[in-house]
């Protein structure tokens, strides 16, 4: 299979030759070889980050059901509602141009300070529905927060951890939001608060709480270091697998979270059975630990490649066994099977950019997945419209298999132009002091 592999040729296509600073980090600059022991200053770094991200998981998943409970009480416009969902998301994607430059004045710490005491800011404000437009503004605040929080949160975390245990950091960190975003819900049926006051009250609390185990980071040196502005084409075409993946993995993601429930409904399964489409297919977060560990074993493009076909087959069997027992088992291992999409692009991301890069590159990665969200969004629910409950497989395996040929056509043409040959391929991962090549 034509995915995975390291040239050593001397010349490669991803060098810039602008002088502009836009080239992948030599591993020896890393010194991978480097033996890796713990320290407790570590642990507890890595600690206050996990701290930090769990606490905030937990409010945003909190916030996501006060805000379709809010949407569903004062607005009967689908449309306005959805306008709702994509004016959060985009307020990331428009952020994201400014945020590099933002994180330079300010700094990553203080930038996540920041961001989550306005994210606890509107977390109370959105309690009170004045009107249709104020909401949106409010939401797009809270958009912009959420996204300058989590994308400096990683970009800290990844900085703090040594290249050793970087792949299983991720993951933590990764199974963490997710496990945090399924914990909000139960946390408010728990308390038996519903959209009171306090609910939004506690929300507010906990992004507000979320801060405070970062000030003991404050002396560590994560100012981003000033460069020249780099056009989001520019990350694209030097890693344009990784973005794909980024795409495709936020675009089938979206696409399932959102409309599992619909599907299931539709399918004429009870609403509280149908609810379990969404349980099962977050439960299948905990595939983030192995497949991190899977990353340090196999090579990263070999699990993103193998993941995509693995997601394919279990829609296939979905889509042909719909009203079998074993639906939330098949959806539990599809969530398990697309974090095998972004989880390895988030690695090669990281390790391919200088940490004077790392939080613009991480920035444009992100908004290419924001935008592969709003896409599935968008896609998905006009083919089930059109289609009914197969849209959203046919949607989601279309763009399975456009990601797939994409990964295909690359290797192709570099097989075709001798950039690479077949020695160079291998499943596993191999550590090497040559520079990294285009992922």
């Amino acid at each position: 299979m034509l995915i995975f592999f390291r040239n050593n040729h001397q010349v490669s296509r991803n060098f810039d030759y602008t002088n502009e600073g836009f080239s992948p980090i030599p591993l020896n600059k890393i010194d991978q070889n480097k033996d890796f022991t713990w320290n407790i200053a570590l642990f507890q770094d890595l600690l206050a980050v996990f701290s930090s991200i769990f606490l905030a998981s937990i409010a945003n998943g909190i916030i996501m059901v006060l805000v379709a409970v809010r949407l569903e009480h004062h607005v009967k416009n689908e449309i306005l509602i959805g306008l709702s969902t994509i004016t959060q998301i985009g307020a990331g994607v428009v952020f994201s141009r400014f945020l590099p430059s933002f994180g330079h004045k300010i700094g990553l710490v203080k930038s996540i300070i920041l961001a989550s005491f306005i994210a606890g800011l509107c977390s109370i404000l959105l309690f009170k529905f004045i009107n249709y437009w104020l909401w949106i503004l409010i939401i797009y605040c809270y958009g912009t927060s959420m996204f300058t929080s989590s994308v400096t949160r990683n970009t800290t975390m990844i900085d703090l951890t040594p290249p050793q245990i970087r792949s299983i950091i991720i993951s933590i960190g990764s199974t963490l939001v997710a496990i945090g975003n399924g914990i909000g819900p139960i946390l408010l049926k728990l308390l038996n608060s519903d959209d009171s006051i306090w609910s939004f009250a506690l929300a507010s609390f906990l992004f507000t709480v979320s801060a405070f185990p970062l000030l003991r980071l404050k002396k560590v040196d994560s100012i981003v270091r000033e460069q020249k502005k780099i056009a989001i084409w520019r990350y694209i075409k030097n890693s344009p697998k990784i973005f794909a993946s980024a795409f495709t993995g936020s675009f089938i993601m979206s696409s399932c979270s959102a409309f599992s429930i619909v599907y299931g409904i539709k399918l004429g399964m009870p609403q509280n059975e149908a609810s379990m489409l969404l349980t099962a297919l977050l439960f299948g977060t905990i595939f983030f630990i192995p497949i991190g560990i899977l990353c340090n074993i196999l090579n990263r493009r070999f699990v993103m490649i193998c993941s995509a076909f693995c997601s394919l087959a279990i829609i296939y069997l979905i889509y042909n066994y719909s009203d079998s027992e074993n639906i939330l088992l098949l959806f539990f291992c599809l969530f398990g099977s697309m974090s095998g999409l972004k989880l390895p692009a988030i690695i090669l991301i990281n390790e391919k950019y200088q940490s004077s890069q790392r939080l613009i590159v991480t920035s444009a990665f992100t908004r290419i997945a924001l935008i592969g969200t709003i896409c599935g969004l968008l896609n998905t629910g006009l083919l089930m419209k059109t289609l009914g409950i197969s849209g959203i497989w046919i949607s989601i395996s279309s763009v399975l298999i456009l990601f797939i040929i994409f990964w295909i056509s690359i290797y192709v043409i570099q097989l075709f132009k001798k950039q690479i040959s077949l020695s160079d391929l291998s499943i596993f991962y191999k550590k090497t002091n040559d520079p990294l090549q285009t992922q």
